[in-house]
């Protein structure tokens, strides 16, 4: 699994208090915020994946079963050659790949990792 998937599924992960929870009961709260600061400075690198693989280790131990689970995968979608106007919820700070199709009238779903609105954008590739 790429980097920005895994950030992707963190973010996700950070709006509810399982991970938190998690990480308090095995004292490893300095791992989790860590790993929420490099995304917060935009500093998406070795460290911050090594940061992620040990969540992940974390929650598998829990568990029995990883944070970044593949249960399939599909290809993008060939081009288009025309706009077809749908945009999807995007990282303002272009570090995971979003949220979501954007809805008419939908209020702006923000990240629980920074804080920020996420904002309108091309559906990603």
């Amino acid at each position: 699994m790429d980097l920005v998937t895994k950030v992707t599924v963190f973010c996700r992960e950070l709006g509810e208090d399982t991970l938190q929870n998690l990480a308090a009961a095995q004292q490893k709260e300095e791992l989790l915020r860590r790993a929420q600061d490099a995304i917060q400075a935009g500093q998406v690198g070795p460290g911050l994946e090594a940061d992620l693989d040990a969540v992940d280790a974390m929650v598998k131990q829990e568990y029995g079963q990883g944070l970044f689970l593949v249960t399939r995968g599909f290809g993008p979608l060939p081009p288009y050659q025309g706009d077809t106007g749908a945009q999807w919820w995007t990282c303002p700070r272009h570090v995971c790949s979003g949220r979501g199709r954007v809805q008419p009238s939908q209020h702006p779903p923000v990240c629980a990792a920074t804080g920020q609105e996420l904002v309108p954008g091309p559906l990603p590739e």
